[in-house]
């Protein structure tokens, strides 16, 4: 299917989508579908549909994931929630349809709010891009190498695209998201501080970032590919492995002693 079709495609009405990115499951569960806030349902499957490299793959949701997505991720129209409610609906799609394999990852995604989920992608999207950029191919499953990689970011920054870093951060850590992260600030000279933070990422993030980009087949791949950036979610401009490199970022010149 080319980017054309697949354009005409989702701006049909939704059975068509349903159809193609839940394949035969969706006879089992129509009924559910039906009596789901229509909105938040809608969301997820054009996120899910979106995701999905051929529609035309003749391939089936799996049940188990399916309902669990729709039924629990319906009822928010938040973009972010859809964009990963979306991304493990369209990873559970398999010539048989019995992979739920991610249910554990769903099982995360479903435990955050919002604005946690946002704070996820922040962190993943930005350590991304700057292995990426540096070159910096580690190995993304052992654990001691991923959990090196401390991002630092400007407090000043999150708070303005609506991150809630002083209880979100805690969150995370809870659930394995993050192995450690400090909030606080940096003395750049005697009259000016930088406030800061930085949170230590792990291999489960890392997991649940792929998948919420139907790239869990991809995520050993992590630290070489850039993942895309999902449409509409507030990003940072101001994200490093250090306070030198982010201050550098920042324009801020430290007083030399």
């Amino acid at each position: 299917m080319t980017d054309d079709d697949k354009k005409v495609s989702i701006a049909l009405p939704g059975e068509w989508a349903l159809q193609k990115t839940l394949g035969p499951v969706l006879t089992e569960i129509g009924d559910d579908l039906k009596r789901l806030y229509s909105k938040g349902r809608d969301k997820i499957i054009e996120k899910a549909y979106k995701k999905i490299e051929d529609p035309e793959d003749g391939k089936s949701a799996n049940l188990r994931v399916a309902h669990d997505v729709l039924t629990n991720g319906a009822f928010t129209d938040e973009e972010i929630c859809a964009e990963y409610f979306g991304g493990i609906l369209a990873s559970s799609r398999t010539t048989d349809g019995k992979s739920d394999d991610a249910i554990q990852l769903l099982d995360t995604i479903k435990s955050l709010s919002a604005k946690q989920l946002h704070l996820h992608y922040v962190l993943y999207n930005s350590l991304n891009k700057l292995l990426v950029a540096g070159q910096e191919h580690i190995n993304v499953g052992q654990a001691t190498e991923v959990q090196k990689k401390e991002t630092w970011f400007a407090l000043n920054e999150l708070a303005g695209i609506g991150i809630k870093y002083d209880t979100d951060f805690n969150i995370l850590h809870r659930q394995g998201l993050v192995i450690s992260y400090q909030t606080s600030t940096h003395k750049i000279d005697e009259k000016r501080v930088l406030p800061y933070a930085k949170a230590g990422p792990t291999t489960y993030g890392i997991l649940l970032y792929s998948v919420a980009h139907n790239l869990l087949g991809d995520w050993r791949k992590f630290s070489s590919q850039i993942f895309p950036d999902f449409e509409g979610i507030a990003l940072p401009t101001l994200y490093a492995f250090g306070v030198s490199e982010l201050l550098e970022k920042a324009g801020i010149k430290a007083q030399e002693s």
